[in-house]
């Protein structure tokens, strides 16, 4: 293990480690056991000393279309047919690894959905901190056989960093097939350089990301770039690795792997949960002075807002706009018919309007996230 590696290691108190498709299982959509076991051994070493590890595994489709003897999933019902048989067999693979050097693991499937309602975050929250208290490995994978949007778009690299924000994990490690981030497309171009240190992710970087997709996952190279995105912003090192060889963890080399690293406007976890919450297609459009309120840490009034677009309710998370730009985001106390009739208005006046007041504000600045 190299040096800076174990140096960074030593220093989280929470790992996530995201395992893709296509290195979990290999062209004939066999799980790679000797591989897995290598894995295993790597994270006990984690776990020895003193590391909480939590592992987000992809391979349930892969492992079912296996099963099924599909050579190709022509739909979505049949891929989560196969994620529903291949999610038993996924769980009993790590469970059996583990079982060999006497470590206990568990299984929680769960969506990107589930954590953008807050109850179900801080209680799945409260209980992976449970499991890792008990020194039992979390196994995390995404319920493909009811979700539909990460089946389509591998949102296992968005979830695996929103598990490490819910958790204020320090470091997560994406195994991939490649190194890490690449100027070009290393399988198609010989002039492909690896960038090995990233701290700050600008629109010029997207002209590096080759979006083709895996034949067993669902998510490329901008699916990683987005969880770089959350992890820096929530003050997280992400690294994206070669996990084709045995003991991947312990292969991580800082010159031959891209490492993430934190931004220096962190948001927190509750921040990161609102940023991160769907955004109903709707847009609060806001004056100069509710502009400059928000950029001192002020609650948006219903005052500084000059329109809305679209259709959203209490407790959507919407996104505000000033000067037809994305200034921030927040969660509205009052639905789209009742702001379109108290924008403008002074607060004071909301009770005579609507005949009713919810709050004050039209947006609460605790429920209030600026643009980065």
């Amino acid at each position: 293990m190299h040096k800076t590696f174990q140096t960074l290691a030593k220093q989280s108190k929470v790992i996530v480690i995201k395992v893709g498709s296509n290195i979990l299982v290999n062209e004939k959509y066999k799980l790679r056991k000797k591989w897995l076991n290598s894995l295993v051994e790597d994270v006990a070493k984690l776990q020895k000393k003193g590391s909480k590890i939590i592992i987000v595994s992809s391979g349930a489709i892969a492992l079912g279309r296996d099963v099924l003897k599909k050579k190709k999933l022509t739909n979505l019902h049949e891929k989560q047919a196969a994620a529903s048989i291949g999610q038993i067999q996924l769980s009993q693979h790590w469970q059996r690894a583990f079982a060999k050097l006497k470590i206990q693991s568990s299984q929680i499937l769960i969506t990107a959905e589930d954590l953008n309602e807050r109850r179900k975050y801080l209680n799945i929250r409260n209980t992976i901190y449970s499991l890792m208290d008990l020194n039992v490995i979390p196994i995390i994978n995404e319920n493909d056989t009811t979700s539909t949007e990460e089946i389509r778009f591998g949102d296992n690299d968005k979830l695996s960093a929103m598990i490490a924000n819910a958790l204020s994990a320090e470091l997560l490690i994406l195994l991939s097939d490649v190194n890490g981030l690449y100027t070009s497309n290393p399988k198609k171009s010989s002039d492909a350089k690896l960038l090995t240190s990233i701290s700050e992710i600008d629109p010029t970087m997207e002209k590096y990301i080759d979006q083709d997709l895996s034949e067993f996952g669902s998510g490329g190279m901008l699916a990683k770039i987005n969880a770089a995105k959350l992890c820096m912003q929530s003050g997280s090192t992400m690294i994206i690795s070669n996990g084709l060889v045995d003991h991947p963890v312990r292969h991580i080399h800082p010159k031959k792997s891209t490492w993430f690293y934190p931004a220096k406007n962190i948001l927190t976890s509750r921040q990161q949960w609102i940023w991160n919450r769907p955004i109903q297609k709707a847009i609060i459009h806001i004056d100069e002075g509710a502009s400059k309120a928000l950029n001192q840490n002020s609650s948006l009034l219903a005052i500084g807002v000059k329109s809305i677009e679209g259709k959203f309710y209490r407790g959507d998370t919407v996104s505000i706009h000033y000067n037809k730009k994305e200034v921030a985001r927040g969660i509205t106390n009052y639905d789209f018919k009742e702001m379109d009739q108290i924008k403008g208005r002074k607060s004071n006046e909301i009770s005579t309007i609507l005949g009713f007041v919810r709050e004050d504000e039209i947006i609460h600045k605790d429920n209030l996230v600026a643009s980065r």
